[in-house]
């Protein structure tokens, strides 16, 4: 069912950088004058997108009569450029520029993972779709605002003319470029479209990847990341905006996850019990392994939420050595842990009273991996009393023989999640790895709880240019 509106935010702190980002970016000769909407900055991490004019052609894969009434069409996003009087109809001069904005979105979307996965996109009959300016104007539908007006013409103003004029159609989803000031906001459908008066819609004045992207995908179900305690800071790890990440939800933690179709995450802070995962959204093609992209996680969902086993209980996903491990105990609602970073769950490491070496918590199973590969993993951490940590990458060859351990910094945990990280290359003769999140050196005496969540092991190789997922 269609869910909460969600509006595009920007974090506190940043704005002049952003504002910073957009007037030179502004600078570029752009097929509209530079206004407060049209063509922006884009976001470089984790890798620069491709120039427009190199942008794969994504095509259509759903061609109806009427964009308004897609009768027998397979399920797709339709794009639609909205004008109203008050700046005119600038559709000519815009569409193809708005077609490669819609295809690096989906270029972006294809390289957040090495999953060979897109956009399924719905266009019109009349066009030859063999030349590009044929399949802009096919993909990219005009629509008068009749209510519009300057200064500015609210979201639900545009989308009260579009669901007049049609475009609520149950298998459609709808990204709204306006050409006038407008807010940029989307309502959330995360199974698909709807025909009962909520328009499954992303709206945004920004002709960009990073906010065109962002509010499409909160369509699709992406939600922005909340850490689940009262007093943690607030996070969006979708595809965030012009001047920080493009890709969808690096982690595979949060509500995307294409390796592991059956995999559910909880897309809602608590008491949300919403689950999802987008990657099996109906607008999108289904999933195939593997080409190159920025997400490259060797884990299972479960290894990195922790989310199956039972709170208060000890779970096989992990050992320990030095101490004892549990998935943090419920408090509250049943169901929940009364620490955890994302979902619902984390597990707690208790070390034993000391003072001793070479305390441990690590996932059970090791992961295949290839010598001269780099790989980088990730967890997050916290304490309720420091104590020193680090994350290890241990090496093992093929009959499970220790080869070598790559070690991170020690650093003092305290009680705030943050995330660490450890990066190594896979020695010769290496055929798997364990990830370790060791206490090196417990000098003091008694017992410590760590708390661990979002653990994650990249493939850095395997990523185009060779990029590990990008430090969030």
């Amino acid at each position: 069912m269609p869910r909460s509106l969600l509006r595009t935010r920007r974090p506190r702190g940043l704005a002049l950088a952003a504002t910073a980002l957009l007037a030179t970016a502004l600078a570029v000769v752009h097929p509209t004058p530079a206004l407060a909407w049209g063509p922006g900055a884009e976001p470089t991490q984790p890798y620069a997108l491709p120039a427009l004019p190199d942008v794969p052609k994504r095509g259509c894969q759903s061609t109806v009569a009427d964009p308004a009434a897609p009768t027998g069409g397979t399920n797709a996003l339709q794009v639609i450029y909205a004008w109203h009087d008050g700046n005119g109809n600038n559709y000519e001069a815009n569409v193809e520029y708005l077609a490669k904005v819609v295809d690096r979105i989906d270029w972006a979307f294809d390289q957040s993972s090495n999953y060979d996965q897109h956009l399924n996109l719905s266009c019109r009959t009349g066009y030859d779709t063999s030349t590009y300016a044929g399949y802009a104007r096919s993909l990219v539908v005009p629509e008068k605002i009749e209510a519009g007006t300057n200064p500015n013409t609210p979201a639900g103003t545009v989308r009260s003319d579009l669901i007049s004029a049609g475009y609520q159609d149950s298998n459609r989803i709808y990204l709204v470029f306006t050409d006038f000031a407008s807010n940029s906001d989307a309502y959330l459908c995360p199974t698909g479209g709807t025909s009962s008066g909520v328009h499954c819609s992303a709206v945004t004045e920004s002709w960009t990847v990073g906010v065109g992207g962002h509010e499409l995908f909160h369509v699709l179900g992406a939600p922005h990341a909340w850490f689940a305690e009262t007093g943690q800071p607030y996070y969006q790890d979708i595809m965030y905006g012009w001047w920080d990440n493009w890709n969808v939800d690096p982690g595979f933690r949060t509500y995307y996850d294409p390796s592991e179709l059956s995999a559910q995450f909880y897309i809602d802070n608590h008491p949300s019990t919403t689950l999802g995962n987008i990657a099996n959204h109906p607008m999108l093609t289904t999933p195939v392994c593997c080409d190159s992209g920025a997400s490259n996680d060797l884990l299972t969902a479960e290894q990195r939420t922790v989310e199956a086993a039972t709170p208060g209980s000890t779970t096989s996903t992990f050992t320990s050595a030095g101490g004892w491990h549990q998935v943090t105990p419920a408090c509250g609602v049943a169901a929940n842990s009364c620490v955890y970073s994302d979902g619902r769950r984390s597990v707690q490491f208790n070390t034993y009273s000391g003072p001793h070496n070479a305390s441990s918590i690590a996932l059970s199973s090791r992961p295949a991996v290839t010598p001269g590969r780099t790989y980088k993993a990730f967890a997050r951490l916290r304490s309720t009393t420091a104590v020193d940590a680090q994350l290890q990458l241990a090496w093992y060859n093929a009959g499970g023989t220790l080869l070598s351990t790559t070690s991170g910094s020690t650093s003092t945990v305290t009680g705030s999640w943050v995330e660490y990280r450890v990066t190594g290359t896979a020695p010769a003769n290496a055929a798997s790895v364990r990830v370790t999140v060791a206490v090196p050196n417990q000098s003091t005496t008694g017992n410590h709880a760590l708390n661990v969540d979002s653990l994650q092991l990249d493939d850095c190789s395997a990523n185009t240019g060779g990029v590990c997922r990008y430090d969030s």
